[in-house]
């Protein structure tokens, strides 16, 4: 029997359907089978097993594979009206609570208890912890700190630090945890680097992800297919992990530096009138980056000064001239130079700290509160 011309259309349809179908499974087979001899994070796949696994010494070569893929494989938070944090996560090595911190050792109770002296510490990637575990994050060096010199469940320490934030970023959610009565007794600001690795001025790369609210909705779905995600890990591997080589630094002008450290200082003092508006003890911490008086050959992960942030060495020089002598007032340290001398590698990747360099920052800004008084 013979089709008519609308039955032909709709076989031949039908047919090219099907054999779309047909080709895409065979191309996510092949993503599958790449996947599997893949890293699954981008600091493997730039810089190879051998040179992760220097700086995780004691760690069988699975254990690293699982917390950096826990450090790097997560979603991002989808909700656009929220302040910028980190998603809720699950895992063996990396715990994100819903109320958006990660989790430190010891951790407190949430929301917190009115009965401790509660420290919130907020930051970027470096604060977070990526690359190391829950119990191995400068907030939770804290947290250890003051365990042993204060007493336990007097202190609670939560680390609201996140991929990409700076000092802008951490207003926003400094702030509406305060608009929702979340009052801690000390907020301590990491930052420094992403100081001058945002792209433009106010924003961070976590509040300016490409594709818009839209593309970080859908993520979830999108990651289940193999295709996606082999694309995902093969782009990690050239973006901010590994440096945008060839690219030089935007912020080579002395008064485009100034003008951002200039945006750092101003969100500073809002900080510094909310927190004492609400009671809150505020220290800001300028902390140390590879690219300043850290001596390159211990820096394992290629050459730091083709990265973003390359700028930061040129924007912390300059810096520095204005944290001498004490100008920027009580609530200012200056880690930058904790480094200064030290023949170690310090960092797990190209800008991430290591377990010993995140418990240096946080005994010294423990030190620094006890100091200060900050905490009882």
């Amino acid at each position: 029997m013979r089709l008519t011309r609308p039955w032909r259309l709709r076989a031949s349809t039908t047919r090219a359907a099907v054999h779309a179908l047909v080709g895409l499974v065979a191309i996510d087979l092949a993503a599958w089978g790449s996947l599997r001899l893949l890293p699954g994070d981008p600091i493997t796949a730039s810089y190879g097993r051998r040179t992760v696994a220097l700086v995780y010494p004691g760690r069988s070569a699975g254990d690293v594979r699982r917390l950096l893929a826990e450090s790097w494989s997560r979603p991002a938070a989808s909700d656009p009206s929220l302040a910028p944090r980190e998603a809720p996560f699950q895992g063996r090595f990396v715990n994100v609570d819903r109320a958006g911190f990660r989790f430190s050792r010891g951790q407190g109770p949430w929301p917190p208890d009115p009965g401790r002296a509660n420290v919130f510490v907020f930051g970027g990637s470096t604060a977070f912890g990526y690359g190391v575990s829950d119990d191995e994050t400068i907030a939770s060096e804290i947290q250890a700190f003051v365990d042993e010199r204060i007493g336990r469940e007097r202190v609670s320490c939560y680390n609201f630090g996140g991929r990409g934030f700076c000092e802008a970023s951490e207003r926003l959610l400094f702030q509406q945890l305060l608009a929702r009565g979340v009052v801690p007794r000390v907020a301590v600001f990491v930052d420094g680097l992403n100081e001058f690795a945002s792209e433009e001025p106010g924003e961070s790369p976590a509040t300016a992800a490409p594709g818009g609210p839209s593309a970080s909705s859908l993520s979830p779905f999108v990651n289940l297919w193999p295709l996606s995600r082999l694309v995902t890990v093969c782009g990690a591997g050239s973006g901010e992990c590994s440096g945008e080589a060839g690219q030089p630094c935007p912020l080579d002008d002395p008064a485009l530096l100034d003008a951002r450290i200039e945006r750092y200082l101003a969100n500073r003092r809002l900080i510094a009138a909310a927190a004492g508006g609400r009671g809150v003890r505020a220290l800001f911490v300028w902390q140390p980056a590879p690219t300043y008086r850290y001596d390159p050959r211990w820096h394992l992960f290629g050459d730091v000064h083709r990265l973003r942030q390359d700028c930061s060495a040129a924007g912390y020089a300059r810096m520095a001239g204005r944290a001498r002598g004490g100008v920027l007032g009580p609530d200012f340290l200056w880690l930058a130079d904790l480094q200064e001398g030290a023949r170690m590698p310090l960092y797990v990747d190209a800008v991430h700290y290591t377990p010993l360099m995140s418990a240096w920052i946080g005994d010294e800004i423990s030190l620094a509160l006890l100091k200060g008084r900050m905490l009882p």
